[in-house]
């Protein structure tokens, strides 16, 4: 699951228009329509975790095992923690960053025209530099992998809607579609960073275009190739600062028909384990010019190209 937040990225330019993918209807087929406010690079959702009491939630792909909701407001709501020895347990997200959390189930959420029933949420502190929203209510927290269970959610930044589509509803003919593999929970694509491949979390809770971590980096000599590359100050979900190096890759492609030039490149740390084979994450500078449908159980990224 995932609280990390980078703020530093650097300014480029994605040499692709932005076009919604648009399945094809089938008869009588009707997907759940969850408008959003696009803030930044976040993906706001209302959220109602009890009846008639919406609160501000980001979506976010990179949360693997399930939702986050904050201690004030699981207070306030007077959600109760899960009774049993397995109550308490370790909250991993796509950056690797783990903390201790007490999960509560809520027995039916809705998002939009979306319901969801028996949501676990884990309860946990999410500090304020990353919750507050000046002059609106505070996010309450993130929602992760259950909007995409069973589904196939379609990303329309331009109008800034998702429409969650019962999988057997789906009709994809006419978008392209490329593997999306699931890796300890995560949505991954291979992604061609000017000649080398990388495996990439999608992950729509990333402000930035291209992430990758400095074993990579160090393995495709990231120096050398891009001597540009500058360093600024990163800060995680957790409140911790890093260091971030920016720079511009020359040309980023997910397939053929999605080729990005002069894409924002970012170097910044890696907190999950090497062994995974996760080389970064794919976020808000790319997908919001593709317009994705994740289909995460049938493993596919699937957009329609130019």
């Amino acid at each position: 699951m995932k609280t990390r937040r980078c703020f530093a990225f650097a300014a480029g330019f994605l040499l692709l228009t932005s076009v919604a993918a648009q399945p094809l209807l089938l008869q009588d087929a009707r997907p759940a329509v969850i408008p959003f406010l696009l803030e930044g690079a976040n993906i706001v959702v209302d959220v109602e975790l009890v009846p008639g009491r919406r609160l501000p939630f980001v979506f976010d792909s990179g949360l693997s095992n399930g939702n986050l909701v904050t201690q004030e407001v699981a207070k306030t709501l007077g959600l109760k923690a899960i009774a049993s020895p397995g109550s308490k347990q370790g909250v991993n997200d796509a950056s690797g960053d783990h903390n201790a959390a007490t999960l509560t189930t809520v027995p039916s959420i809705r998002i939009g025209g979306a319901s969801l029933s028996k949501q676990v949420f884990a309860i946990v502190a999410i500090p304020e530099q990353v919750t507050q929203r000046p002059g609106k209510t505070a996010l309450a927290g993130f929602i992760g992998a259950p909007l995409l269970e069973n589904a196939v959610l379609c990303i329309d930044y331009e109008h800034q809607r998702m429409q969650r589509w019962a999988r057997r509803d789906f009709d994809g003919r006419g978008l392209t579609s490329v593997p999306m593999t699931l890796n300890h929970g995560l949505p991954t694509i291979v992604v061609d960073i000017d000649g080398r491949k990388a495996r990439l979390i999608v992950d729509s809770g990333n402000n930035g275009a291209v992430v990758v971590y400095p074993a990579f980096a160090a393995k495709h000599d990231f120096r050398k190739r891009y001597p540009d590359l500058v360093a600024h100050s990163g800060n995680d979900g957790s409140g911790q600062d890093f260091e971030v190096l920016n720079g511009e890759a020359k040309i980023v492609a997910i397939s053929p028909e999605a080729s990005f030039q002069l894409a924002p490149l970012t170097v910044m740390p890696q907190g999950m384990d090497p062994a995974w084979g996760i080389d970064g994450m794919v976020g808000f500078e790319v997908l919001s010019r593709l317009n994705p449908c994740l289909d995460r159980d049938g493993q596919r990224f699937l957009f329609r190209a130019e």
